[in-house]
């Protein structure tokens, strides 16, 4: 908390000197190589190709399959700097801002003649306490110049492995969702699939409608043919027995109008005819 009040004070004297505050993802390894890679409009810079990774100008970085417009990732956490503060507490700007000024030693003036200040003026009261505050600095500062790499490494390497698990879990969730894609594709080529045969069954089943109405209008015709066959036999009976019936009653005529006599008459005719013509 100290120390962040002091940035803070130290950003706005020193606002002729400035730090650049890097972003981050994440950063786990120091000494990892460099490599950029292009995504869109924006870069993303890789410390190490392997994990973790590091985005630089995160607020114009555009996200590719974006559910919604100006989606991205949230300002990462600032690296740390070992050059940025001096006794873990005191920023850098504070000693650049004062170099020019009062020289390397101008700081450490300026502390001593203001804690000096306020022993005097008894804004702070001298007592027991103090040398217990200067202990438990003097222990504090000994205990993290001995083990605060190991600490600092030992708790960045159990982030970085929970982010390496949150990774492999989404690594695995968009797996899933591929496989998810491809299935739902696959069904839609067979839904595809599918319609050509309803269009193949469709056109059977007209052709066999086709093939139907035409056999029925040949039944159709057929029937008609033999009602109407049957309509010409008819009258051909009909006809041969008219004639036959015309011929039995023209003979029973003929053979009534026939007597002995102009039987016996024809006969004399006859025989008369044939001497004359065997005269000749």
């Amino acid at each position: 908390m100290l120390s962040r009040l002091f940035c803070s004070t130290g950003r706005i004297v020193g606002k002729s000197t400035k730090i650049p505050l890097c972003l981050r993802v994440v950063s786990a390894r120091s000494n990892s190589t460099n490599s950029v890679i292009e995504t869109g409009t924006s870069t993303i810079q890789i410390k190490d190709m392997n994990y973790p990774a590091r985005l630089d100008d995160w607020e114009n970085f555009k996200m590719p399959g974006a559910p919604y417009e100006g989606m991205g990732p949230l300002p990462p956490l600032p690296d740390y700097d070992q050059n940025f503060t001096r006794h873990y507490v005191f920023p850098e700007t504070w000693f650049q801002f004062l170099y020019p000024r009062t020289g390397a030693t101008g700081t450490y003036t300026l502390l001593t003649g203001l804690a000096a200040m306020l022993v005097s003026k008894e804004y702070y009261i001298y007592s027991h306490d103090t040398w217990y505050a200067a202990a438990f600095i003097i222990a504090f500062t000994t205990l993290n110049k001995a083990v605060g790499p190991f600490i600092r490494d030992f708790t960045e390497s159990l982030r970085v492995d929970r982010l390496k698990a949150y990774d492999q879990v989404k690594a695995d969730e968009m797996d899933g969702l591929i496989k998810t894609v491809d299935e739902i594709k696959l069904e839609q080529w067979r839904a595809k699939g599918q319609e050509l045969i309803n269009e193949a069954r469709k056109t059977n089943l007209a052709m066999m409608l086709e093939t139907e109405y035409i056999n029925r209008q040949a039944s159709v015709v057929e029937a008609v043919k033999r009602k109407l066959d049957y309509q010409v036999t008819v009258q051909k009976v009909d006809t041969e027995l008219t004639q036959g019936h015309m011929v039995k009653w023209i003979e029973k005529k003929v053979m009534e109008t026939i007597t002995p006599e102009t039987q016996k008459a024809t006969l004399n005719a006859c025989i008369a005819q044939l001497n004359t013509i065997a005269s000749k």
